[in-house]
C-alpha cells in the first residue's frame, strides 16, 4: 500500500488529478444511484399512498355529504309545526287513535326522508308505541318495526339519553340482539346488521312570534333512523385502488362499522396501527394483515367521528421497482465513463490560476468580500474569476439588504398583530349592543352607543402602535361599560391606575383581550359576585400592569399552553399581547400569570416606561 502511494506521488499533478477525479466521480456516482433506486422506492411508494389517501378522504367526504343532508333533514324536522302539534298531547290510549296518529307521523317523516335512497328505516318511538317507517314508501322487505319496550332497555338508547336531544352515531350492531328480538335472528345478515342515528326530539316552534316547547304532559319521542353497513362501502370516492385492496369502517373505539366480511362486523380491531390514527386522523401506515405486509391509509369522518380504512397490498405498489432497478445500473455506468473524459480534459485547464482563486477564496472565507482576482485570459477561468468577483459583490449587498428585511418584516409582524384586534372587537360589540336592543327596552342602550362611538373612532383614526395611556384607558373604560351592561350584576370593576402618568407611551389596546378573557371566560359560572381589579404602578423605568380577577381560573394545559415559549395559539388573546410586546420592546418585558382554579387569575403585564 506504501509503495502504492509512492508511486502516486510520483505522478505528474494532470494524471493525478484524472485519478482523484475519477475516483470521486465514481464513488459519488455509486452512492447516487443506490440513493436512486431507494429513492425511486420511496416516490412510488408516496404517490401510491397519497393516491389511496385520496381515495378514503374522497369515500369520507361522499358520506359526510350524505350523512349531514340527513342531520339537516333531522333539524327541520325538530321545527315542523304538524310534528309538534301531534305530540303536544297527553299518551294517547285509543289503538285507532294510534293507528292515526301513526300514518300522520309517516307522512310527516316521508317529507323529509323518503328522498333518501340511503337510508333503511326511519322511526319516532316511544314508550307505549313505534311511529312511522319508511317501508311504505320505499317497498323494503327488511323493514322491521322496533319494539318500544326492548328499544328504551337497549345501549343504543341510553347513549340517545346521555346526548340529551343532540344526535349520536351508534355503530354496526345486530338489529335482533340489540333490541332482543329472538324471531329475527334467522334474518340474512346483510340486512340484520345496520348502524344507527339517534336523537331524543326535544320539538319547538314559533307561533305567533313565542317560542313553545312540549310540556311535561308530552313524551319526547326518540328519532331512530337505520342504515345498512354497506352503506360505507357503496360510496367509493374512487376506482383508482389497487388489486387485493379493501375499505372497511372503525370506530376509535375499535369496532368495526363496515367490512367486506361480515364474519369481522362488531367486532374490536387490535392492530398497533389504530392508536397512531386516533391521534392523527388522517395518515397512511405500514402494518401487517395476516402475515401479510400491507399500506393502511386511513381518514377521520367529521360527522360520526368514525375512521375509513383502505388496506392495499404493499408488493402491489412496488411492482415496477425491478426495472427502475435496471435502469439505475444503465445511468450510472453512463455516467461513470462520461466522467472518465471529463476528468481528462478539465486536468489540461487547472493549472495555475488555481493557487490565486484559492487564496481569494480563503480571504472571503475570513469575512473580506471586498476581495478582486485580476482577470485571466483564460476563458474557462475568465468567467470563473468574473462570476467569484460578482458574487462577492452580490454577497455584500445581500447582507445589507437581509438587514433591512428583517427591520420590515419585524414592521410588518408588529402591524398585523395589532390589526388582529379591531375586527374581533367591532364584532363582539356588534353582538352585544344587538343582544340588548332585543332582551331590553332601550335603557341603557344610548350610553353604551357613546361608548361604542369614542372607542370606533380611537380605534379607526389612531394607526400608531404606542398610543398614550390615558386615550388607551378611555378606550378601556368604554369596553368595561359595555361589558358591565351586557353581564349585569355578574361582575364589578375597580381601577386603581393613579400612578401612572396620562402621557405614558403604551401598546394600543394591550389590556383589552386580558379584560375580555377574565370577563367571558372567568366570570362564565358566576351569576353574581364578580370583581375585576385593574391596577398598575410605575417605578424605576418599569411600567407594571396588574388584572386581577376572582373567577374560575385557567387550568393546567390552557395555561402550559399560553405561557409556552413555542406556543402557536392563534387568535386573539393573551399569546396576541404577549407577542406584541415581545415584538415591540424584547424579550425581558411581557406578561405572568399566577392562577388557581375556583379561585381567580391574576395577569401582570410589564413594559418599559416612556413618555411621549
Amino acid at each position: 500500500m506504501i509503495a502504492v502511494i509512492r508511486r502516486l506521488n510520483r505522478l505528474k499533478f494532470r494524471t493525478k488529478l484524472i485519478i482523484y477525479y475519477v475516483f470521486l466521480i465514481t464513488l459519488p456516482m455509486v452512492l447516487i444511484s443506490y440513493a436512486y433506486y431507494t429513492t425511486s422506492s420511496d416516490v412510488i411508494l408516496k404517490n401510491a399512498s397519497d393516491s389511496m389517501q385520496e381515495v378514503v378522504k374522497k369515500n369520507n367526504q361522499v358520506t359526510d355529504i350524505v350523512l349531514t343532508r340527513v342531520k339537516d333533514q333531522s333539524l327541520s324536522l325538530l321545527a315542523d309545526p304538524d310534528l309538534f302539534h301531534l305530540f303536544d298531547r297527553p299518551q294517547p290510549t285509543d289503538l285507532l287513535e294510534l293507528l292515526q296518529m301513526d300514518r300522520k307521523v309517516s307522512d310527516i317523516l316521508n317529507k323529509y326522508y323518503a328522498s333518501e335512497p340511503s337510508i333503511d328505516s326511519v322511526q319516532l318511538v316511544t314508550s307505549y308505541y313505534s311511529f312511522g317507517g319508511m317501508a311504505s314508501l320505499t317497498s323494503r322487505p327488511t323493514f322491521v318495526s322496533v319494539n318500544p319496550s326492548k328499544l328504551r332497555s337497549s345501549a343504543l338508547y341510553q347513549e340517545a339519553l346521555k346526548a340529551d336531544g343532540k344526535m349520536i352515531w351508534f355503530p354496526t350492531y345486530d338489529f335482533a340482539k340489540q333490541f332482543d328480538q329472538g324471531e329475527l335472528r334467522d334474518m340474512d345478515p346483510r340486512y340484520r346488521f345496520v348502524f344507527s342515528a339517534a336523537q331524543l326530539l326535544k320539538s319547538s316552534i314559533v307561533q305567533n312570534g313565542v317560542v313553545k316547547s312540549w310540556g311535561k304532559r308530552t313524551e319526547y319521542p326518540m328519532l331512530l333512523i337505520n342504515f345498512n353497513e354497506s352503506f360505507f362501502r357503496s360510496l367509493k370516492g374512487s376506482d383508482s385502488t389497487t388489486d387485493g385492496s379493501y375499505m372497511f369502517v372503525v370506530t376509535p373505539q375499535g369496532q368495526i362499522v363496515a367490512h367486506p366480511d361480515p364474519a369481522k362486523l362488531t367486532s374490536i380491531e387490535t392492530s398497533d396501527w389504530l392508536e397512531n390514527a386516533i391521534k392523527a386522523k388522517s395518515g397512511t401506515a405500514i402494518s401487517k394483515v395476516n402475515d401479510q405486509k400491507v399500506l393502511i391509509c386511513y381518514d377521520t369522518s367529521d360527522m360520526t367521528g368514525w375512521i375509513g380504512v383502505l388496506v392495499v397490498p404493499y408488493e402491489h405498489l412496488l411492482s415496477d421497482l425491478p426495472l427502475i432497478h435496471t435502469y439505475s445500473l444503465y445511468i450510472a455506468a453512463i455516467l461513470i465513463a462520461i466522467s472518465i473524459g471529463v476528468a481528462y480534459m478539465i486536468s489540461g485547464w487547472l493549472t495555475h490560476p488555481i493557487k490565486k482563486l484559492l487564496v481569494a477564496i480563503q480571504l472571503t472565507g475570513s469575512g473580506v468580500f471586498s476581495t478582486k482576482i485580476p482577470e485571466q485570459n483564460d476563458f474557462e477561468f475568465g468567467i470563473l474569476i468574473r462570476k467569484f468577483n460578482l458574487m462577492n459583490e452580490k454577497i455584500s449587498d445581500l447582507i445589507n439588504e437581509n438587514y433591512k428585511t428583517q427591520l420590515r418584516e419585524k414592521e410588518a409582524e408588529i402591524m398585523a398583530l395589532n390589526l388582529q384586534l379591531n375586527p374581533h372587537f367591532l364584532y363582539n360589540t356588534l353582538n352585544v349592543i344587538n343582544w340588548m336592543a332585543l332582551e331590553r327596552n332601550e335603557e341603557a342602550i344610548s350610553k353604551m352607543l357613546v361608548c361604542l362611538s369614542t372607542m370606533l373612532q380611537y380605534t379607526v383614526k389612531n394607526k400608531q402602535e404606542l398610543v398614550r395611556f390615558e386615550d388607551d384607558l378611555t378606550w378601556l373604560k368604554s369596553y368595561l361599560h359595555i361589558m358591565e351592561q351586557r353581564y349585569y350584576g355578574v361582575f364589578e370593576t375597580e381601577l386603581v391606575l393613579d400612578d401612572i402618568h396620562p402621557d405614558c407611551k403604551v401598546p394600543k389596546m394591550f389590556m383589552q383581550p386580558i379584560v375580555e378573557n377574565a370577563i367571558i371566560h372567568g366570570f362564565s359560572a358566576k351569576s353574581g359576585g364578580g370583581l375585576l381589579r385593574i391596577s398598575g404602578c410605575g417605578r424605576e423605568g418599569l411600567l407594571e400592569f396588574t388584572i386581577t380577577d376572582n373567577g374560575k381560573g385557567i387550568d393546567e394545559e390552557t395555561l402550559r399552553s399560553v405561557q409556552s415559549p413555542d406556543s402557536d395559539t392563534s387568535g386573539v388573546g393573551v399569546a396576541n399581547v404577549k407577542n406584541r410586546i415581545k415584538l415591540l420592546y424584547g424579550e425581558p418585558y411581557g406578561i405572568d400569570i399566577n392562577t388557581t382554579m375556583d379561585e381567580g387569575t391574576q395577569v401582570t403585564i410589564r413594559i418599559p416606561m416612556e413618555r411621549g
